[in-house]
């Protein structure tokens, strides 16, 4: 897969995001595409299956920056939109908004995860 078609199908804006690492592209991308051995989102997971609704909050601003930083914007907002509903109280929300975000996660990992050309 070349980089063109990963920014396109994760919403990466490329300048921007190598900008913010102080325009040194290797070290962007050596962050990037170590993003799915990252754990949060195991440790999210976790709290989810665990009810622990403080453990899920954390977790999913820890992802929200993480995907932040890396320029993933859907992850970004879907991460964001269960910080936002946790914080509301909004709780009633959280099965529909962690399947978004899981499907979200699974994507960028999978795709992070194949050889670039």
């Amino acid at each position: 897969m070349e980089i063109q078609q990963i920014c396109s199908l994760l919403e990466i804006d490329w300048q921007a995001c190598v900008s913010r690492f102080s325009g040194n592209e290797g070290l962007y991308r050596r962050f990037l595409f170590r993003f799915p051995q990252d754990e949060t989102w195991e440790q999210l997971a976790r709290a989810w299956e665990q009810q622990d609704i403080p453990g899920v909050e954390r977790g999913a601003h820890t992802l929200k920056g993480i995907a932040a930083n890396l320029g993933l914007a859907r992850l970004q907002a879907d991460s964001a939109a269960v910080v936002d509903a946790v914080r509301a109280g909004r709780t009633e929300e959280l099965p529909a908004l962690m399947e978004q975000l899981t499907a979200s996660c699974r994507l960028a990992r999978e795709i992070l995860s194949q050889p670039v050309d």
